[in-house]
């Protein structure tokens, strides 16, 4: 009990969250597992409003699965999936909908749903300043994503650039894990790293643009960020040197991962991805909020073929709604498998192990290639963490404007990312692996605890994906 109360009152103490999962500079002094964010804080001319803090506050005893194994359907197919994807909007809502209608006043303490540790401590910039870019950001608990160009969208393109920052929360099932496994948040214990059935994980997601910039968002849900801007991003090198600004943002994507070996007896997860769907007359943002698809496994028989199914053939693992919007249909991954809009399924400026180009503007390179999905991003959830989240031969991903190497669809190399195996299989072989079923959260959070120790050799800076 005496643990339990120390993470809330930290909670309570630090009222804020924010950005990068991994800092790219040093940790700042006197580790805090249990920070709620980066301790940059905008002042109160800048933001009167609330601030919302973490839940650490894990179940001390199991919690018994509300979500019944396999929903209405039972195991998962392609014409069962909408069933079941529709069932779990209706669960979730209770808890979530007002995460997504009123983002200001949604506590994850008022639900009973929990944060993951680690996550939110800002890294110390070398001249001795907190980077605003690190950890969690204090107004709403996010993190940061990559800088998303307009032409990742070429049927529907933005007017500018911009960035996806995303609150991630645990229900109280999986809750007790992460109890179970930071009960000594310097100590994790790896071999419990894998969840109990019924646990959920969802993602909810907001793009720094606003309906005239981007159609697609009029009507959505406004939240506020404390963090530097895509401008001072891209125009200011030294990071020290970019300050953080209040930017509104819409919300746009929701990702869901549920336990449910029943639905999904070969990788055990089911992924579901929901889009905010402006043409839509729901009467709330949650109304509108409407299915990208589900996924369950990663059609392994299809990843030999270099255009990711095999000609004639169809995928068996993949549900995708019908009637989607055009710049939805954009960003599907690898094959047609799923992708929300803000995955980033689909890369540009790429250039394969076979010198292969893809997206770099030359006017026989292919215009992009889609390169990973749901599945295969985090079936390289392992620790050490030793793999890209896209099919690559590198670990660090490129700057800004630099090529992104990748290995050739369907050779073996990447039909590695494209396997189903269970939340206990490391993707990469090799002794001192732990799997970490399929949770990059706790994959980066146990980089940090690590690194928070000086012992971790392997610590890189991933920006946010699916």
């Amino acid at each position: 009990m005496k643990a339990r109360l120390s993470r809330s009152i930290k909670a309570c103490l630090a009222t804020g969250l924010a950005s990068a999962l991994l800092g790219g500079a040093a940790m700042a002094a006197q580790p805090d597992p249990y920070a709620s964010n980066n301790t940059v804080y905008p002042t109160l001319k800048e933001w009167s409003g609330s601030f919302r803090a973490s839940n650490f506050d894990y179940p001390s005893d199991p919690r018994p699965a509300k979500w019944k194994p396999g929903g209405p359907t039972g195991r998962l197919t392609t014409k069962n999936a909408g069933a079941y994807v529709d069932a779990v909007k209706k669960f979730l809502a209770p808890d979530i909908s007002g995460l997504v209608n009123d983002p200001k006043h949604w506590t994850p303490q008022q639900v009973l749903w929990y944060d993951m540790p680690w996550g939110a401590q800002g890294a110390t910039l070398p001249n001795g300043e907190i980077d605003p870019e690190s950890g969690r950001e204090p107004l709403l608990g996010s993190y940061t994503g990559q800088i998303i160009q307009p032409d990742s969208y070429p049927s529907n393109p933005p007017s500018a650039p911009f960035q996806n920052h995303a609150v991630v929360y645990y229900n109280d099932v999986a809750g007790y894990q992460l109890g179970r496994i930071w009960s000594n948040p310097f100590k994790p214990d790896l071999s419990l790293a894998q969840f109990p059935e019924g646990s959920i994980v969802v993602k909810v997601e907001a793009v720094t643009l606003d309906e005239s910039q981007w159609s697609v968002l009029k009507g959505s849900s406004v939240s506020h960020i404390f963090r530097p801007d895509v401008a001072s991003i891209k125009g200011e090198a030294d990071p020290g040197k970019r300050r953080p600004v209040v930017t509104p943002m819409r919300f746009l994507q929701m990702a869901v991962r549920i336990k449910d070996k029943v639905a999904s007896p070969a990788t055990g997860w089911v992924f579901i991805a929901f889009f905010y769907d402006a043409r839509s007359k729901g009467a709330t943002v949650w109304d509108r909020t409407m299915p990208v698809g589900a996924r369950w496994g990663n059609d392994p028989e299809h990843a030999v073929h270099p255009a990711g199914v095999a000609p004639n053939g169809t995928l068996q693992e993949t549900w995708v709604a019908d009637g989607l919007p055009q710049f939805i249909i954009d960003g599907l991954g690898w094959g047609g498998r799923l992708a929300g809009p803000l995955d980033l399924g689909i890369r540009h400026n790429v250039m394969t192990v076979s010198g292969q180009r893809y997206g770099d503007g030359r006017p026989k390179s292919p215009k992009s290639l889609a390169s990973s999905a749901c599945i295969s991003c985090h079936g390289s959830a392992q620790y050490p963490f030793v793999a890209n989240l896209y099919p690559s031969p590198n670990m660090v991903f490129p700057k800004e404007g630099q090529e992104f190497l990748l290995y050739d669809p369907g050779t073996v190399k990447w039909v590695h990312w494209f396997q189903n195996r269970s939340g206990k299989q490391p993707m990469t072989g090799g002794t001192g692996l732990v799997a970490t079923d399929y949770d990059m959260m706790l994959t980066f959070a146990l980089m940090r605890a690590n690194g928070a120790a000086d012992t971790d050799a392997f610590i890189r800076n991933p920006r946010l994906h699916h």
